[in-house]
């Protein structure tokens, strides 16, 4: 079986940047991470690059801005007020918070701190960079009914929603 469009799939990965800085990785808590090919639950560059692939294969790819996270937008800034982000404590520039928009709940930058309101920088913290991955393919599975109707994996324990 290979990857394809409405499978589960399993993988280990390191993310770098263009300096070989480690950005992210599965392999600290051994864990895979396990997504649903082909809903968009990935950028499209990643799931470009392994589609096809089979179980044990291991992937070496980058993937630039426009597949990626998109190229920043200088200005892509909300002023929000204070009482709004409570719930990320305390407030400092460089902190990276969650933000409840129209669209959903989106990652942001805080970038200055006022007295009633913050500045955020509302592109994703990765938005205009290169990625650089290296993939393990550790499983792969047809997705339940369940699961591509409800657009995403359901755990062990079945569906908690």
């Amino acid at each position: 079986m290979h990857v394809a469009i409405n499978h589960v799939i399993s993988v280990h990965y390191n993310l770098r940047d263009d300096n070989n800085e480690l950005l992210d990785t599965t392999y600290d808590t051994n864990k895979p991470l396990v997504y649903l090919h082909g809903r968009r639950q990935m950028i499209s560059g990643f799931e470009t690059a392994i589609a096809r692939a089979l179980v044990g294969d291991r992937l070496e790819f980058s993937v630039m801005p426009a597949d990626g996270y998109g190229l920043r937008n200088i200005n892509n800034t909300q002023r929000i007020p204070s009482k709004y982000l409570k719930h990320e404590g305390k407030l400092v520039v460089g902190k990276s918070i969650h933000v409840n928009t129209d669209q959903g709940v989106k990652p942001g930058t805080v970038i200055k701190v006022g007295k009633f309101n913050v500045d955020v920088d509302m592109n994703h913290p990765l938005a205009g960079q290169n990625l650089h991955f290296e993939v393990e393919i550790v499983d792969i599975r047809k997705a339940s009914e369940q699961e591509i109707a409800h657009g995403h994996v359901h755990g062990d324990g079945g569906c908690s929603h």
